[in-house]
């Protein structure tokens, strides 16, 4: 609590009601809080009913009702400020984003982030600060946005460290290695060292879970350190432990909250398949389905991707790609938005300092901000799968590169072929890691200054500046046979990889649209010849080369 703030003592309905949220019992601390609520109102108590209203707002969010969870949100939010309480305020704003997040609406819940984000510099109080950090951890979670999160759950853990309350510690810690593990497991492909170095943050983490959870002595808790073990023995390729901690998870599903007991048996349904037990993997995903806590008619991204994982695991992979399609997109949506809107409020932030720019302080605030401003826009161009630009990153730079090229540009379009028999017969987990392997495979073998892209689905877009036509048949030829000679059984017993390119040069003023139509052409012509060959016209004819006649 900030210094100043006086704490109106909370009435026993409403800590009983906070006991019954940290059981999940979110019906029964409803009932409990919402007396409490008009009894504080009624009587000018603003910092008790803020109390309460946050309380409720919790409750409704984790009982999916939004409508009445904002309404509540938005009562704490008045509430506090009547009570002139920054900590009650800053609470409401994360609630508020929260739920915007649930429902997938990314620049309203980024909104909200911001109006938090501007109060946080009014706290003074650890606990307060842990729990604001906590909050905006699963703001971004439900965003998508991992990195952040993982961010904000340091941040937390750092403030509950030094709380006497051993189950506070704990819920941080856990949630930080959580969030950890996603992303670990996102970036094993793209980024090993990262991913090394996150793996080495979170390891002595999980050995000071492993005292805390019996100090705690809750079913959840435990269940959560297995929700931890589990992902983190994956990511070290130690599948015993991994199968293991997933079975004794999947045996609590009875006890545990419906989302989490889905994603038990999806994790172990997974992995049972990666170990070659179909049969397993498909029973894990009947009870994976039996637990879905939205099983009809998803409509936000993550509860769109558990179904297509459901999906496949059923061993229906038309339905499972369609779905995760759709989750796709809308995580695509959400960030783009969400990234727009701290884009916005960087800009007007910019504004506003350039007014007031009086001495260097200032201005090296300008720097940051532009820096930022920079970082945004470069994650608006970017694919989020592979790391590589996409078509929006692409189209910006195609004048300035084509201008520089001295009358010299080639565009290639690279298609990875059967990429749907991928998905279809390894699972789309194993679709998505190819194309991130594919990615940095082509990347190995490009040149400093060109620039590569995903096009959209399995195809990708690559520009060459300033090569012959002998020079751009080795580069596109080398990208081909790198692909071809991957071990890809590392990914899925029997995987094997090919890709197939349309090369064209590029015309002296040429739109991008116009170059692409041409590569594509060349493409379709490679991949109606056999696949696994590059075809061009880079001699004004087209021509190609078919396996087994690569440049040295």
């Amino acid at each position: 609590m900030p210094d100043g703030a006086a704490d109106s003592p909370l009435p026993p309905a409403l800590r009983q009601a906070r006991h019954e949220v940290a059981a999940a019992r979110f019906g029964p601390a409803r009932a409990l809080a919402a007396p409490v609520f008009h009894a504080a109102r009624d009587r000018g108590d603003w910092p008790v009913a803020a109390d309460a209203a946050l309380l409720l707002g919790r409750a409704c969010g984790n009982q999916r009702e939004s409508v009445e969870a904002l309404r509540w949100a938005h009562e704490a939010l008045q509430a506090s400020t009547r009570a002139q309480r920054p900590d009650l305020a800053c609470a409401s704003w994360v609630e508020i984003a929260r739920e915007q997040a649930r429902e997938d609406r990314g620049a309203l819940a980024q909104q909200a982030v911001e109006e938090a984000l501007a109060l946080v510099p009014n706290l003074a109080d650890a606990d307060v600060l842990e729990q604001v950090y906590s909050g905006l951890t699963a703001v971004y979670s439900d965003l998508g946005l991992t990195v952040l999160a993982v961010s904000c759950a340091r941040h937390a853990l750092a403030y509950a460290e030094g709380s006497d309350d051993v189950a506070r510690r704990c819920m941080a810690r856990t949630n930080f290695l959580i969030i950890g593990a996603v992303a670990c497991e996102q970036g094993l492909e793209p980024d090993p060292e990262g991913t090394q170095r996150l793996l080495a943050e979170l390891l002595p983490h999980l050995d000071t879970l492993r005292t805390e959870v019996p100090q705690v002595a809750s079913p959840l808790a435990e269940a959560r350190l297995l929700r931890v073990v589990a992902p983190l023995a994956l990511c070290e390729q130690r599948l015993a432990d991994a199968l293991a901690a997933f079975e004794a998870l999947s045996q609590r599903a009875d006890e545990l909250p419906a989302p989490l007991a889905c994603s038990a048996w999806i994790e172990l349904g997974l992995l049972r398949r990666r170990l070659g037990d179909e049969a397993g993997a498909r029973d894990c995903g009947r009870r994976a389905e039996a637990r879905n806590p939205v099983p009809d008619a998803p409509r936000r991204w993550m509860d769109l991707r558990r179904l297509s994982l459901i999906k496949d695991l059923l061993g229906q992979p038309q339905e499972a790609l369609a779905l995760l399609r759709r989750s796709q997109d809308r995580r695509h949506f959400l960030v783009m938005s969400a990234l727009e809107s701290r884009a916005a409020a960087l800009s007007v932030r910019l504004d506003q300092q350039m007014l007031r720019v009086e001495n260097e302080d200032l201005r090296r605030s300008n720097a940051t901000l532009r820096a930022s401003m920079a970082h945004v826009s470069q994650l608006a161009a970017t694919d989020p799968l592979t790391g590589l630009l996409n078509r929006r990153g692409l189209e910006p730079i195609w004048a300035d590169l084509i201008g520089q090229a001295d009358g010299r540009c080639v565009l290639g379009l690279l298609d990875i072929d059967h990429f749907k028999r991928v998905n279809d017969q390894h699972s789309h987990i194993a679709g998505d890691t190819v194309l991130r392997v594919v990615a940095r495979l082509m990347g190995q073998e490009l040149r400093g200054g060109d620039q590569i892209a995903r096009y959209g689905g399995e195809e990708f877009a690559v520009l060459l500046t300033g090569p012959d036509a002998a020079a751009a048949r080795a580069v596109f030829d080398r990208v081909r046979r790198a692909v071809e000679r991957h071990d890809w059984t590392r990914i899925a017993p029997g995987l094997a990889v090919t890709l197939s390119a349309g090369v064209v040069a590029v015309r002296e003023g040429e739109p991008f649209e116009e170059a692409v139509a041409r590569a594509d052409l060349l493409l379709y012509a490679a991949k109606a010849a056999g696949r696994n060959r590059v075809m061009d016209a880079l001699d004004g004819r087209p021509g190609g080369l078919p396996p087994g006649q690569e440049t040295p």
